[in-house]
């Protein structure tokens, strides 16, 4: 009898132990996003004819993050294209044959000059013709793998820290608010650009509050109009979230279409109990 209690004792442990191993690998609350260059190329075992290209991970965190990292979960650190299970082989399989999940899964080569090229194309083709052209990325091989290759202008990564989940915003130190705080869903915008909301960004160190000094840090709008919509009230803190979320949010209710096809599933609120639970 004490040997059975003690094995249903010692199985318990086991448990108990294995649970409290699962809940400190729980969904990090930031994950760390590389800045500056890095060096793309494939597998040491692959022999390819092209050099290594050096992609500058910077000038791209002005799109949403699932634009490329398209199978990310949102949750946890983003993995390679070429981790296994995703674009792992170097070239498209055979097309004779019997259909396999291989074909179905782009190669390195088709994920990347998909993705990559297919963006700088449509780049190209909505800005001719037009009276203000940005400059888009390479088209020709050579712009993204050039005749040779230095290691050492490869990889000059730094990285700053972002925030997953929920973000609480509260009213700035100083301000008797009459409304709760607002439990933003930070995860759920990822499929935005990021300088949609942080328009001043520079995409090179964290992301300092809306309501930094200097920035949307005016805590009282103009005593004559206090409306968000009046050019003097552009540094009102109220002015930066209301104007960014709830002009999103109309936006968003008008394209309902869009809406249901993106991570959010549903309607964001546009009433003021949506965002501040009273």
């Amino acid at each position: 009898m004490k040997q059975s209690f003690l094995c249903i004792f010692c199985i318990l442990i086991i448990f108990t132990t294995k649970g409290s191993f699962l809940l400190a690998e729980e969904t990090p609350d930031q994950i760390q996003v590389p800045v500056g260059t890095m060096t793309l190329q494939a597998p040491a075992h692959f022999q390819t004819k092209k050099t290594p290209v050096i992609f500058e991970h910077s000038t791209h965190l002005k799109f949403s993050c699932m634009a490329c990292h398209h199978d990310w979960d949102r949750s946890g650190p983003v993995e390679g294209c070429m981790t296994s299970g995703c674009h792992e082989q170097l070239m498209p399989a055979p097309p004779t044959g019997k259909r396999t999940q291989d074909k179905k899964i782009p190669s390195i080569t088709g994920a990347y000059h998909m993705a990559c090229r297919g963006c700088h194309r449509e780049q190209l083709s909505q800005n001719m013709g037009g009276k203000y052209t940005p400059p888009t990325g390479p088209i020709a091989c050579e712009g993204c793998h050039p005749g040779t290759f230095t290691a050492s202008e490869g990889d000059a990564l730094d990285s700053f820290d972002l925030p997953l989940g929920n973000i609480t915003i509260d009213p700035p130190e100083g301000v008797d608010a009459k409304r709760a705080s607002v439990d933003f869903p930070h995860t759920l915008h990822f499929d935005q650009d990021c300088q949609v909301c942080h328009h001043d960004w520079d995409a090179t160190q964290d992301i300092e509050n809306c309501t930094t000094s200097g920035c949307h840090d005016e805590l009282e709008p103009e005593k004559s109009n206090r409306s968000i919509n009046n050019p003097n009230n552009s540094m009102y803190f109220l002015t930066a979230y209301h104007k960014a979320c709830l002009g999103c949010h109309m936006d968003l209710k008008k394209q309902k279409e869009m809406l249901l096809e993106s991570a959010m599933g549903t309607e964001a609120p546009v009433r003021c109990n949506g965002c501040h639970n009273l």
